[in-house]
């Protein structure tokens, strides 16, 4: 018997462990399409990616407030089972795929290189060869780091090239060609369609580097297209002006180049990262993103007039397509006490929330009951002593960040009440929940079963009192019917925060069912007060043997009635514990799944 109930428990768990590790593979495939980006956007003017300015100063307490307020609503996605875009992953990602701040230079900074171009060809006339590398690889980080900088004016451009060159000259008095022909390579690349300085460099490495420019024309080049919404701005590759755009047919040799188109003038443009390969290569910009978006400390998204203001949710679209998502959040502050989230999702309605902030952050409940609401299509203001619909930033008329007159109609007054439908829980947390639920299903049916083999068991032991075999047989069901029993209710009870849809309070089926636990508790408790005694000794006692067999079988229907129970009071439980925020949480790895519990008061 022990052996039939070990294997029905192991039967369990693989069934069980099966349904997650179906769920994790089934999930990986598009993990980067459903990943959530929640972007902050700022509706004041100034820079965020330099200046010291009072006015950057402010834009920057302003973009960290709302990072706080974005990492709520991220744990909020989270812990209903969504992948979301973690801030620092999200600006880290962008820049690299997308377009990064242009780079920096102090005077100081330009000094020091200069210093370092100047104290190489110092070693390199003394043949101090090791000491002029060290130089020149110190002045080669910085010109790679800043080229798109350093490129900008024709002078600066040729004395990049001139000290690369001379990282070329001390291989080749040190008879390193093969490293020659290479630095010279990257030079070229490093500084296109400039020429040295003829009187700085020997015979040889002006020779090597016309080889090098005639070995990457004969190869296949890349044709680069460059488009830019609007037209008309300045193209720079690696600093160096190529023209405006639309610009076609750029020949470029096979690599990796900085781009930056610059629409206004004396505005550094952002540096994309090409890579350029044999054949056609076509980018295209937008310049408007290109002015809003920012990077740094965080990616976010930031306007200087209300004109612009109005295709935010265009540009946030955008900025989430750049790392691969079609689902954003952006967040908005309107004033000093009132945020707006705004939801843009492929396969959902456009929604809007309105939260209050007058305590710096939106409150937990809050931030719960927002995401609640888009995740529903709702659009809700929640800044009010009751919750109100509103339209959404789909059919706004208006620029300003409140509802224009075309959408106020479908403003309505009166509190919204309780919500007409749950909310389901996210897919992962279900299909965990049925498993478990069907698992625990399952094992009530099997200890319904043994219930009724015991009771049959119980037969030929009245009958046979004295039958040690069968008393022994009797007695070992017992445990069979006990451990699935409650394996039953335990697994039952722990999916139901897992299955039941989220409601601002209680429905009343919830309450009906608690009532019906109650009941069956009630019973449980009643046949435990009437429960037959079962004197001792019982062997060899027809009339004994009989009472116990009786005792037995009320055991076994208490055992029962509590897994019925069990799920059943669980569930109004659910929904009075989900207020002080009870969340479950589900991880899936290849090697393992953890099931979490938070609970915030």
């Amino acid at each position: 018997m022990r052996a039939v109930v070990c294997v029905a428990v192991l039967v369990l768990t693989a069934v069980f462990g099966a349904s997650v590790r179906a769920q994790s593979s089934a999930g990986e495939g598009s993990v980067e399409a459903r990943r959530w980006l929640v972007l902050p956007v700022l509706g004041a003017g100034g820079s965020d990616d330099g200046d010291a300015s009072d006015a950057d100063r402010a834009s920057h307490a302003s973009i960290e407030s709302l990072h706080v307020s974005a990492e709520a609503l991220r744990q909020e996605l989270s812990v209903r089972g969504h992948s979301i875009w973690p801030a620092e992953r999200a600006s880290e990602r962008f820049e690299v795929v997308g377009s990064a701040p242009a780079p920096k230079l102090s005077q100081r900074d330009i000094d020091r290189w200069v210093e370092r171009s100047r104290a190489a060809v110092r070693y390199l006339a003394r043949a101090d060869y090791k000491a002029a590398r060290r130089e020149l690889r110190a002045a080669q980080r910085l010109a790679d780091r800043a080229a798109a900088e350093l490129n900008r004016e024709a002078a600066r451009a040729q004395q990049v090239l001139d000290t690369c060159l001379y990282m070329v000259r001390a291989y080749v008095e040190t008879k390193s060609y093969a490293e020659a022909r290479r630095q010279a390579r990257e030079c070229r690349q490093l500084v296109p369609r400039v020429e040295p300085t003829a009187f700085r460099h020997t015979p040889e490495v002006r020779e090597l580097l016309a080889k090098v420019d005639a070995q990457m024309a004969a190869e296949a080049p890349g044709m680069l297209d460059v488009q830019s919404t609007p037209p008309g701005c300045l193209v720079r590759i690696n600093g160096v002006e190529f023209g405006r755009t639309p610009l076609s047919g750029i020949e470029l040799p096979v690599g990796l180049y900085r781009l930056q188109v610059e629409c206004d003038e004396g505005q550094r443009g952002r540096i994309h990262r090409v890579e350029v390969v044999s054949g056609a290569n076509v980018l295209s910009i937008d310049a408007g993103l290109e002015r809003a978006v920012r990077t740094r400390p965080v990616l976010h998204l930031k306007y200087g007039s209300p004109d612009v203001w109005a295709k935010r949710m265009s540009d946030a679209r955008a900025a989430a397509a750049v790392l691969g998502s079609g689902r954003v959040l952006t967040l908005s502050q309107l004033g000093t006490d009132m945020l707006r989230v705004d939801l843009s999702a492929e396969g959902s309605a456009p929604a809007s929330t309105w939260l209050s902030t007058s305590g710096g952050a939106p409150s937990a409940e809050d931030s719960r009951r927002a995401v609640d609401a888009l995740l529903e299509g709702r659009s809700v203001d929640f800044t009010g002593k009751h919750p109100i619909a509103r339209a959404s930033w789909a059919v706004e008329r208006d620029s300003t960040g409140t509802v224009g007159a075309a959408s106020a109609a479908l403003v309505e007054a009166e509190p919204t009440g309780e919500k007409p439908s749950g909310t389901p829980r996210p897919r992962n947390q279900r299909i965990a929940g049925w498993s478990l639920f069907g698992a625990g299903v399952a094992s009530i049916g099997v200890s319904v079963g043994l219930h009724v083999w015991r009771g049959n068991l119980g037969d030929p032991f009245i009958e046979s009192p004295a039958n040690l075999n069968a008393a022994q047989r009797w007695y070992d069901a017992r445990i069979a019917v006990w451990a699935t029993a409650a394996f039953g209710g335990a697994a039952t009870s722990a999916a139901m925060p897992l299955l039941l849809p989220s409601y601002e309070r209680t429905p009343w089926w919830g309450w009906t069912l608690g009532a019906a636990g109650l009941g069956l508790t009630g019973y449980a408790i009643y046949e435990g007060v009437t429960m037959t005694s079962c004197p001792e000794p019982y062997i060899a006692d027809g009339a004994a043997v009989r009472a116990c067999v009786e005792r037995g079988q009320e055991a076994g229907r208490i055992a029962l009635a509590v897994a019925g129970a069990a799920p059943l009071l669980t569930v109004p439980l659910v929904y009075l514990l989900r207020p002080l925020r009870t969340e479950p949480s589900i991880s899936v790895s290849r090697e393992s799944a953890m099931v979490r519990i938070r609970m915030e008061f």
